[in-house]
């Protein structure tokens, strides 16, 4: 019995190993050749749906004291708006010299990542509102509201204006921050805080005044 359970234990370990080598060899190390071998097209600065393979390398990235961290400030988690309000988005954020945007339509992923004299990453951040449903996780295509926070921030806070409102519902909001040129921003080490934040937020209906 022993015997069995050893040689169990040893086939085991071999089948590992082999599937372990089997997924290695399916990444293709060799950066410099990958859009020459893919299948996808060449990316040209259009916002491609049917994906593409981009040979804009990496950039500059910051150092570990001037790593993007955001908070956002208004809706807090939790936080209970009326339905069709307006309301304003506001987000804190540290180490983003903001108002650095390219056109989406023409440069999308097309410059590297740049810093600025004092060493922070150039760029600029979005908000992104999905409504929730349940436990289900949200689809990235489907969105209650997206706005660029393209301009500069006024005293560390980005805004972005929800004229209309939503409409009554439980929703995530979170910050998408970016480099110039849209892509995510690179930062110097794995272990850190997000560069981003999120908040789950509801939306009620309104109470419907009583006739005398």
């Amino acid at each position: 019995m022993a015997l069995l359970n050893k040689s169990f234990i040893i086939i085991t370990i071999l089948v590992a190993c082999m599937l372990a080598d089997v997924f290695a060899v399916k990444v293709d190390t060799n950066n410099k050749d990958v859009c020459k071998k893919s299948d996808l097209d060449i990316a040209k600065g259009d916002q491609n749906k049917d994906g593409s393979c981009s040979q804009t390398f990496m950039g500059e990235i910051p150092d570990i004291d001037t790593m993007i961290s955001t908070l956002i400030r208004f809706p807090e988690n939790n936080e209970v708006i009326r339905e069709n309000e307006p309301f304003t988005i506001k987000a804190a954020i540290i180490n983003l010299d903001t108002g650095f945007f390219s056109d989406p339509a023409t440069t999308y992923y097309k410059f590297p990542q740049t810093l600025d004299n004092s060493g922070r990453v150039q760029g600029h951040s979005h908000v992104t509102v999905q409504k929730l449903n349940g436990r289900g996780v949200p689809d990235p295509k489907v969105f209650a509201f997206f706005k660029g926070l393209n301009e500069k921030a006024k005293n560390g806070i980005l805004s972005a204006d929800v004229e209309k409102g939503l409409p009554a519902g439980d929703y995530r909001l979170c910050t998408i921050t970016s480099a110039f040129s849209h892509q995510p921003v690179l930062m110097p080490v794995a272990q850190r805080g997000a560069q981003d934040d999120c908040v789950r937020f509801k939306v009620i209906k309104k109470k419907k005044n009583r006739k005398m």
